[in-house]
């Protein structure tokens, strides 16, 4: 069975109601368990709708103290980001970076135009699809689920990406160039 994982804020931000209506749509024909981990305002509506589509594989998972965070991670198969259109610049779904790390591929649901977005397109390590595009998740969904080599190529990928641009020394490299920056007198001009 394959497990398909969103985990962290379950909130109105997000497009987790996509998620939901597109497992629906699969109709069971992917070998699929959906787990949503963690709290948020989202969560009740979201419960209240996989009853109402009578969705049996789909868990509901209080959230993991951080120091279990990599478990919970390594657990998926497939990991979902989401993020609803005009939340740009408002909300940036930080899940994705610890997904890289992992070393899972991503459906990432919203915008083009936002950051997961793009480390997704530019690591090729996961499926964009737009807002709101039930099928187009059910078919990321099913893409993924039915080819165990996609998802080993997607996580290798992801993985990659993640220690070339974002890994412990690029991170600590970017910290002490701030705070040089920061303590840096300013320059005067020179008459």
């Amino acid at each position: 069975m394959i497990t398909a994982i969103y985990s962290g804020n379950l909130g109105l931000g997000h497009q987790l109601e996509t998620i939901v209506y597109a497992v629906s749509k699969l109709n069971g024909e992917a070998n699929l368990r959906v787990l949503f981990i963690g709290n948020g305002k989202g969560r009740q509506p979201l419960k209240k709708l996989v009853r109402e589509l009578e969705l049996e594989k789909v868990e509901f998972r209080p959230p993991v103290p951080l120091y279990r965070l990599r478990d919970v991670l390594a657990a998926g198969d497939i990991h979902f980001v989401s993020q609803k259109a005009g939340t740009q610049g408002v909300i940036v779904p930080s899940k994705i970076y610890g997904i890289l790390a992992a070393g899972r591929p991503t459906i990432f649901i919203g915008p083009s135009d936002c950051e997961p977005a793009m480390i997704v397109n530019k690591s090729q390590s996961g499926i964009v699809v737009p807002p709101e595009d039930i099928e187009g998740v059910a078919m990321a969904i099913r893409k993924m689920a039915i080819d165990p080599v996609l998802r080993q190529i997607m996580g290798k990928r992801a993985q990659e990406y993640y220690e070339r641009n974002f890994g412990r020394a690029k991170s600590v490299s970017r910290i002490i160039k701030v705070i040089e920056t920061i303590g840096t007198p300013p320059l005067t001009s020179v008459e």
